[in-house]
């Protein structure tokens, strides 16, 4: 398997199997990378007109029952430093975001254990009555399964009233280890894959 091979399958439109995959990632030049994606972002949109998302990462909280052995950011909710942010921590940074262009904000944090679904349908509708046009980008996969345990609810129900509430979209943090294996290993309090 050579490089320039998988270049031109890429190029080509032609799906890459796992080999081909891996042995981009451990032999492909950053430079060559990029040239393929942009010549296929290309083909795929023809106007030629590319943006930037400019967006803030907002923590909700640092409290987190998920326990994760990696994460140097989670604290339990009677550690001196937990915090969740106030409304006017909320008004500081995102009046910062719109300042430089920006319009969407990643909400996300732990699984707090006592911040349930009002807490985050409340916060949804203020934000969204503050700020008409923000793009709540916000929880992630293990954040909802939480508040879905929490609640008894199902995560369809959860997703629903958050959509209502005000979030636009939901991104993956949390979901990257596909393994149950080692998700009970690295990240024991969180759902499973």
């Amino acid at each position: 398997m050579n490089l320039s091979t998988v270049y031109k399958k890429a190029l080509n439109q032609e799906k890459l199997n796992l080999k081909e995959g891996l042995f981009l990632y451990e032999n492909g030049d950053l430079s060559d990378l990029m040239y393929v994606a942009n010549e296929l972002r290309k083909k795929i949109k023809q106007d030629q007109i590319v943006t930037w998302q400019i967006d803030r990462n907002i923590n909700i909280t640092n409290v987190c029952i998920s326990g994760c052995k990696f994460c140097n950011f989670y604290r339990k909710i009677n550690d001196e430093d937990a915090y969740v942010t106030d409304i006017n921590e909320y008004k500081v940074k995102i009046n910062e975001l719109y300042k430089l262009g920006g319009k969407q904000i990643l909400l996300q944090g732990g699984c707090h254990p006592k911040l349930g679904l009002v807490y985050y349908k409340e916060l949804f509708t203020v934000l969204k009555q503050l700020y008409p046009d923000l793009k709540i980008h916000g929880l992630g996969p293990p954040e909802i399964h939480h508040l879905a345990r929490m609640e008894k609810q199902s995560i369809k129900f959860i997703l629903e009233e958050l959509v209502k509430s005000g979030m636009d979209s939901l991104p993956g943090a949390g979901a990257e280890m596909l393994s149950n294996r080692v998700r009970k290993i690295v990240s024991p309090g969180k759902c499973s894959a």
